[in-house]
């Protein structure tokens, strides 16, 4: 059964100031490591579409191991809507990634943040350090109703509330990020 996943993420202006103003506002969930590792068929690279439409990942964390499948719906104007989102829990990681080589899946590319995640009125809140990357704000909406558009607005809202200064990032994910800057 898939999920759906409606959050944006944003560059924060000043990081230091801004993760004060949540650490006042919104409740610490927990401080993680994830490494991400993307997997794509042979002969059908999921990163020459642009945008990049499905990725197939394996998460590690010090809790979990999950492999994800997500398909990313996109609005008229080609900016992210939604991303539906299959995830299930594995023991192995490495076993699974050996296993996702033998069937025909190549490694592409991998991401390692480190997250601090925040729960605020409905939404979650993570300020991600991505290697190679940098800083970012992720406001997802959680416990929240409404439609995609909705949500979406709600999740700006957040940001309007807590009088956080920011940019859009790149309406990509974090790993075409790290391929963009790899070219």
């Amino acid at each position: 059964m898939s999920s759906e996943e409606v959050e944006i993420r944003v560059v924060l202006d000043d990081r230091e100031e801004a993760e004060e103003v949540i650490k006042e506002k919104a409740d610490l969930k927990e401080e993680i490591r994830q490494v991400d590792s993307y997997f794509v068929p042979e002969g059908r690279d999921f990163f020459e579409v642009d945008p990049t439409k499905e990725y197939l990942r394996v998460r590690e964390d010090e809790t979990k191991n999950e492999i994800g499948y997500h398909l990313c719906h996109f609005d008229e104007d080609g900016s992210l809507s939604y991303t539906e989102e299959w995830e299930t829990e594995i023991g192995d990681a490495g076993t699974m990634k050996e296993l996702l080589r033998k069937i025909g899946m190549v490694d592409k590319v991998v991401v390692d943040k480190r997250r601090k995640i925040f729960v605020y009125h409905g939404f979650e809140l993570v300020l991600d350090h991505i290697e190679g990357l940098g800083y970012f704000l992720e406001v997802e909406a959680k416990d929240v109703e409404g439609s995609v558009e909705e949500k979406r607005k709600k999740c700006f809202d957040v940001l309007e509330d807590m009088g956080l200064k920011w940019k859009p990032a790149p309406d990509t994910g974090y790993p075409d990020m790290i391929l963009e800057n790899c070219k």
